[in-house]
């Protein structure tokens, strides 16, 4: 069976997502939904769409489309997702979930009344490297975990509503850098405390932070560290991630299809056959869920506990001290300016 589903918000990112989809169209039935007409039916042409749709309220409610792809700004997540609840199609929500807590649990409860599935779309968790590294892990293969490393310098200047620190939520940091913190929690586990610097400001005229460095702890001891910076150069490093151990190190590129394991007297490497993104993966996952009517692994409350740890992050910034997280999990942050 295949699932109907409609991209609603036909942007850079939506063009990756439709090429990805071209391997599953078996089990994908693709639509695409933009306030341009023409652009949500030039997306459909481009990447075999069985429909396009010039509103997201037509989206919602053609028979055809059983689920929608939320690839819209942050600050429109939550009304977009109460659309789709009210239509009755369940919904894969792009990172972050919301821009604060009161926002996401709402969310939440929309789609349990609704009774359809909320699933945040965290590609990297489904990236085959990724998936290795944790099976690796969890297998004792590096010994008892000591530091996880996340780093990255992406040439990107945020414009328009990606610029506003009201609308995006922040900058960098809610951005892109919760990729970062949910590898954090699913390769090691929530942190007990954190604490966290912003970059001298190297991209003019933004609202929010562009570079961040974060520092974790978790209950087991084990160090946490990741920075992500916008930057203007030209071909920075490729993000990477490491895993050190007693016994050994994990090292691959985010994106890339190979791992290496160093164990002190030899490296072995896995390579994989993967679309790089995690994005098949990441779909397959939330059309099984919807069929199984079971929880997704990317739930809407796994979304927001990475949320809860990316506002502790803008909390330890704004007053310059190491935040310690509830035992129980992340709680509410105090409020930012």
């Amino acid at each position: 069976m295949t699932l109907g589903l409609c991209v609603v918000g036909c942007g850079a990112f939506a063009r990756t997502f439709a090429q990805a989809m071209q391997a599953i169209r078996d089990e994908i039935a693709l639509f695409f939904a933009s306030r341009d007409g023409a652009r949500a039916q030039a997306y459909a042409a481009t990447f075999g769409g069985r429909g396009s749709f010039g509103s997201y309220t037509a989206a919602a409610s053609d028979p055809r489309v059983e689920a929608l792809y939320l690839c819209t700004p942050h600050h429109l997540h939550r009304e977009h997702v109460a659309l789709a609840a009210q239509a009755g199609k369940h919904i894969l929500v792009e990172k972050p979930i919301a821009r604060t807590l009161a926002e996401g649990q709402e969310m939440l409860d929309i789609a349990r009344e609704a009774g359809v599935t909320l699933m945040v779309a965290e590609n990297y968790r489904f990236m085959a490297a990724v998936r290795q590294c944790k099976a690796l892990i969890d297998g004792g293969a590096v010994g008892a975990l000591r530091m996880v490393q996340f780093q990255e310098e992406a040439p990107f200047r945020p414009t328009g509503w990606r610029n506003s620190r009201a609308l995006n939520g922040g900058g960098v940091f809610i951005d892109s850098g919760i990729h970062k913190v949910d590898l954090l929690l699913y390769l090691v586990g929530t942190p007990v405390q954190l604490y966290a610097v912003a970059l001298p400001p190297g991209l003019p005229d933004l609202e929010a932070e562009d570079g961040v460095v974060v520092t974790t702890r978790s209950a087991r001891g084990v160090v946490g560290l990741m920075t992500h910076v916008w930057t203007n150069a030209h071909h920075p490093p490729a993000p990477w991630v490491a895993v050190s151990g007693t016994q050994g190190r994990i090292y691959f590129e985010v994106g890339a299809s190979w791992l290496t394991l160093n164990d002190g007297r030899a490296e072995r490497v896995w390579r994989f056959a993967d679309d790089g993104h995690g994005l098949v993966p990441m779909v397959r996952e939330f059309r099984s869920s919807i069929w199984e009517a079971r929880t997704p692994e990317l739930s809407g409350a796994v979304g927001i506990e990475a949320l809860a740890v990316v506002l502790h992050v803008y909390e330890s910034l704004a007053q310059g001290v190491t935040v310690t997280l509830p035992p129980h999990g992340p709680a509410a942050p105090m409020p930012r300016a």
